[in-house]
């Protein structure tokens, strides 16, 4: 596997067996031409065998073949956490007071997440507000790895789960630290609504943290600061509170109902499920820890969750591309494939999910007009895996390059990176 950093100056051509363009469309042979970091033009082949060429690049072409490849958009994991690693929480907390030994850590995460493809995360934040630090890291250079997207701290209830989150709020700091996370640079909030699944109670999730007027000033404030909100929900009355507070996405979502995943529709509130942070603990090593019945309990749980995930793709939900890394028994990187072959158990095709993995979560990211589809004029942010994942999702698994342009993460995004619609905020604040 090779990540190619695409220079400024420098012309590629990528003739591959197929490419697919993060459309409903299927792979076709074509041409990808890249100039500058960009996508400068795109070359289908026709019936003949030969290629249509109607924006020519400059030569001198290096040009690299492909066969039995298929190029497709950069994967986005819509949910991490860079300040934990995935194998030992107290370890890994360990760490944030060890900073050499903690960018070592995060150094070889970020290395791995993107050789897996993902070339953008984001990150659900730390009471150290190390997924910030490492945004800057990452843009300066001083780091390599995807396009990290970070929230700083997560907004939760003073005395309620999320301690190593952030610090716990009172009803009269919600604005107050809302404000101050805008200062910090965050990039979208993170709002715990719920505490986590219970593993020996199946269906038990504690009592909502906020009330619907408490989420609905954190919305309000955050969309004044131009700021999109990610609701960490489980239990159906947690994600009612998040869907009518007006979030932009519920994040696990565990024990969801159908008329919350209508509603979710009906308001263009997209879902990032993360199953393998459940799923993962009955599997391998992870599964000696816990009882015959704790087993039992997680089982069902993961595998309702699968069962709505299909549910909500004939509901018309966007749904995205969430692993949870850093949580116990989900490693960076590694997790996006096993979260993918869960969809897949779920009934999903190979294209609903491809479509999950790159278009949707560019939009739950708000970087739409940057990632997620192959067009002329965009940032080469793209994948060749070794043969057809339109065809067999696990193909994924075989990442032969990762592309990306050079000095993208040191220039500063577009100013539409954090745009968002004022119709659209109002209709969901009602």
């Amino acid at each position: 596997m090779s990540v190619i950093n695409l220079k400024a100056g420098e012309t590629l051509v990528i003739k591959a067996s197929r490419v697919w363009r993060g459309t409903p469309e299927p792979p076709r042979e074509a041409l990808v031409y890249l100039q500058d970091g960009k996508v400068a033009a795109f070359s289908t082949g026709d019936q003949t065998g030969g290629y249509k060429r109607n924006d020519p690049v400059k030569e001198p072409m290096n040009v690299l073949e492909l066969p039995g490849c298929t190029v497709i958009p950069g994967l986005i994991d819509c949910h991490v956490h860079l300040a934990l690693d995935g194998r030992d929480f107290s370890r890994a907390r360990q760490q944030w007071t060890a900073r050499g030994e903690l960018l070592e850590r995060v150094k070889a995460d970020l290395t791995n997440t993107l050789e897996r493809g993902i070339v953008a995360v984001r990150d659900g934040g730390d009471r150290a507000g190390i997924g910030l630090e490492v945004k800057q890291l990452v843009i300066t250079g001083r780091l390599a790895g995807p396009l990290v997207l970070a929230c700083g701290h997560a907004l939760h209830r003073q005395g309620k789960y999320g301690s190593f989150l952030g610090p716990g709020l009172t009803p009269a700091e919600l604005e107050k630290a809302v404000d101050s996370l805008a200062r910090q640079g965050v990039d979208h909030l993170k709002v715990l609504v719920s505490g986590i699944v219970s593993f020996s109670q199946y269906g038990r999730v504690d009592a909502p943290q906020f009330t619907r007027d408490e989420l609905q000033r954190i919305v309000y404030r955050a969309r004044s600061r131009g700021l999109r909100i990610m609701a960490h929900a489980s239990g159906d009355d947690a994600v009612r509170l998040a869907v009518e507070a007006g979030v932009d996405s519920i994040e696990h979502g565990y024990f969801i109902s159908e008329e919350s995943l209508h509603r979710m529709a009906a308001r263009g509130i997209a879902w990032v499920p993360t199953v393998i942070p459940v799923a993962g603990q009955v599997r391998g090593k992870w599964r000696v820890q816990y009882t015959a019945r704790e087993v039992e309990v997680i089982t069902r749980t993961w595998r309702r969750q699968v069962e709505m995930i299909k549910k909500a793709l004939e509901m018309g939900v966007t749904l995205g591309v969430g692993t949870d890394a850093g949580a116990t028994g989900v490693c960076h990187g590694q997790g996006f494939l096993e979260e993918l072959l869960l969809y897949r158990k779920a009934g999903l095709s190979p294209a609903d999910i491809l479509l999950a993995a790159t278009r949707n979560g560019a939009a739950i990211l708000g970087l739409e007009h940057l990632l997620g589809r192959i067009e002329p004029g965009r940032p080469a942010f793209l994948v060749a895996v070794e043969g057809n994942p339109w065809e067999d999702i696990s193909t994924l698994a075989k990442v032969k390059y990762v592309f990306r342009p050079a000095d993208f993460p040191g220039k500063k995004l577009p100013e539409k990176y954090n745009s968002l619609q004022p119709e659209r905020c109002f209709m969901r604040l009602i």
